[in-house]
């Protein structure tokens, strides 16, 4: 089971690989053409904000609701993902809607229309989502990990395309639309088609009330990025994007290797618990937290030692001033010790997904972001630099193990 593990964390990789890279070039098209203005800040604002919403409804709720349900009902397969696909749109349709009249009293008009339609974009990533859960839970792993990679190819022909703001929050619906056929050509070798996700009838395999609260348990953690750049919207002109640039760095590694493995195990610890596996369990984590630290910390150390020259040789090309280069160099080093725990809190948290701890997960969601935005908040306040924003991810990543580590200790106890 280790072996296949692996092989399935080498693919995602590659395509992971390939995909960051493909986004490395869009923030350098980015900075060669706005540097780190506040233009460069509009344009990354509406490829971030919907994400704000595709990692709480999307992201969040395949990862750690889809696949254990799929795992459950093993012989009712069309009838979940019907159902799911059914209820998460109509619940994306509600988050939709209070995420635009939310940034209607945040922007001005003008910034508020390019996001509000840019944000139409979650409704075909819902599906592309969708159906890169079941895939996964298939264990057909490659042409779902490239799915960054042909969502970036889009925005970058668009960011060569002469045009204003109003075409560009357009390439982000459009890049998302590409992006599901993309998937949905896989499912021709599965035994599920688009139907399955489409079909009127419903088994109440759960309810509104239990999906919205699973999709809040899950979906919280993953939009602590999109918080940051929010909040760092607020800072000088230039903050979204030094935050942005410096992030693609520290997303390498911790997307290509780091967090793949935990990605690639899911669908077999999910099994495994399932099963009441507890020693099997306890050995694929030892091995798979063992080596995910030991390869951190020669990443971490590596970038430690190197981050100006690091940042410089990513972005030189763009011919950035030397000032915003220095800028990018701090950041990354305040995101050096969440880079070191990001492997072992994605594993973690697919633990807690295994066993649908969903009550206790809200709570630590909460507690989460909740901390991140009290942190942003100090930040605003105190006037510091934009490299504290990156120092409270890396804070809130510890704060994160610790509380995970305790959680499942006791609840393992009480088992």
């Amino acid at each position: 089971m280790s072996k296949s593990i692996l092989i399935n964390s080498i693919i995602l990789s590659f395509g992971i690989l390939i995909g960051r890279l493909s986004g490395y070039i869009r923030e350098i098209v980015i900075a060669s053409q706005y540097g780190a203005t506040e233009q460069s800040d509009t344009i990354l604002l509406m490829l971030t904000v919907p994400d704000l919403l595709n990692n709480l409804l999307a992201s969040g709720a395949i990862v750690g609701i889809l696949i254990p349900l799929l795992t459950t009902h093993p012989s009712q397969i069309e009838e979940v993902l019907t159902e799911f696909t059914k209820k998460l749109f109509l619940i994306s349709l509600v988050f939709y809607i209070g995420l635009t009249a939310i940034i209607f009293f945040i922007y001005d008009f003008y910034l508020f229309g390019l996001l509000a339609i840019s944000l139409l974009s979650v409704f075909p990533n819902i599906y592309t989502f969708i159906i890169s859960g079941y895939l996964q839970f298939e264990k057909r792993f490659k042409k779902q990990s490239l799915n960054t990679l042909i969502f970036n190819i889009v925005i970058i022909l668009f960011l060569f395309i002469e045009g204003n703001n109003i075409i560009f929050s357009f390439a982000v619906v459009i890049a998302s639309l590409i992006r599901l056929l993309w998937i949905y050509s896989d499912l021709r070798y599965t035994n599920i088609s688009i139907k399955s996700l489409l079909k009127s009838k419903s088994n109440h395999l759960l309810d509104y009330k239990i999906l919205s609260f699973m999709i809040i348990a899950n979906g919280l953690m993953f939009i602590n990025p999109m918080i940051d750049k929010i909040f760092s919207s607020f800072l000088v002109d230039g903050s979204v994007a030094i935050l942005s640039y410096a992030e693609k760095i520290y997303l390498l590694p911790v997307s290509v290797f780091l967090t793949t493995y935990a990605v690639a195990m899911f669908p077999d610890l999910s099994k495994l618990v399932s099963d009441n596996n507890v020693k099997e369990v306890h050995k694929i984590l030892k091995k798979s937290i063992s080596l995910n630290i030991i390869v951190s910390l020669i990443v971490g150390f590596i970038l430690y030692l190197f981050s100006y020259e690091i940042v410089s040789l990513f972005f030189n090309i763009a011919n950035l001033q030397e000032d915003v280069l220095f800028s990018i160099s701090l950041v990354l080093n305040g995101y050096l010790v969440a880079l070191c725990i990001a492997g072992t809190n994605s594993i973690l948290l697919n633990l807690i997904f295994s066993h649908k701890w969903y009550e206790s997960l809200i709570i630590y969601s909460l507690f989460i972001v909740s901390t991140k935005i009290l942190l942003n908040i100090l930040v605003l306040n105190f006037e510091l630099g934009i490299e504290y924003i990156a120092y409270g991810t890396s804070f809130v990543g510890i704060l994160s193990i610790i509380y995970l580590s305790i959680l499942y200790i006791k609840k393992v106890k009480k088992v």
